[in-house]
Formats: structure tokens, sequence, C-alpha cells
């Protein structure tokens, strides 16, 4: 015959610190993972709008016609960043959503880019995450286009 004391497993209090211990360590590791994320997609939003930039520029140069990129935030409820060709913003990419525009000095909407290589226009853009982290894509006259 066994008594209580004698069976296996664990107690209601066992069990009630092992569940108050896991949502601590929750609660304090998502929001970590936000933060991260967050910052990934400020990065590479800023990587891709420079790459986007560099094909404009490319493409002026094979085709020998003007290519504009224009950025202009929730543009006709679609887009965020297009191509300005005849009157249409075609094609056109949206920013992630914690993602957003800093205008301030030095920035610039519009980028044209030119047949014989250069860039009519000069600037910056300057995206800012909702933590109000920076990243900022410079555009040269040269049609150089850098990330920092």
């Amino acid at each position: 015959m066994t008594t209580p004391s004698d069976e296996a497993g664990f107690s209601m209090i066992e069990l009630m610190t092992v569940l108050i211990i896991t949502g601590i360590l929750f609660a304090v590791t998502v929001p970590a993972f936000r933060g991260l994320s967050g910052s990934q997609d400020l990065k590479s939003a800023s990587k891709i709008i420079a790459t986007q930039l560099s094909l404009a520029h490319e493409k002026a140069i094979s085709t020998g016609t003007t290519q504009t990129v224009r950025f202009m935030a929730n543009y006709g409820g679609t887009s965020d960043y297009h191509i300005w060709a005849n009157n249409v913003a075609s094609p056109s990419w949206k920013l992630p959503r914690s993602v957003t525009y800093f205008w301030g000095s030095g920035t610039q909407n519009t980028y044209r880019m030119s047949s014989d290589g250069r860039c009519l226009d000069t600037g910056m853009i300057i995206l800012q995450n909702d933590r109000g982290d920076r990243d900022t894509v410079s555009v040269r006259y040269s049609g150089l286009v850098i990330v920092y």
C-alpha cells in the first residue's frame, strides 16, 4: 500500500513556480525580438531602396531614357515609392509597416536617372522605424547610391 507522499509527480506549488518563471522569461524576450525585427526591417528597406535606385540608373543607361524614382508615402494608397513614367506609377513598392520616411534637410522625394549615367538630382532618403532608429540612402549627381 502506498501513501500520498510515496507517489511520483509534481506538487501544485512546483507547477505554479515553473509557470511563473516561464511567463517572466516570455515577457522579457518578446520585446527584444520585436526590436530586432524592426531594426532588420529598417536595414532591409534601405538596401532595397538603394538597389531600386541602382537598377533605375542602369535601366536609364541601357534604354537611353530617363528613369524617375519617386518617394511618396502611401501614394494612391498602394505604394511608398515607384518608378514614374508617362504619368503612371509602375512598378511600385511598399515600405515595411514599421518603417516610414523622415523628411528633413537634404532629403529629396524625386530622383531622375539620366541616360548618360548621371542623376539629375542629389539628396538623401532617410528612413525611420517606430523606435526612432534611422538609415540613410544617399544619391549623388554621379549616379552613385550609398547606404549609411
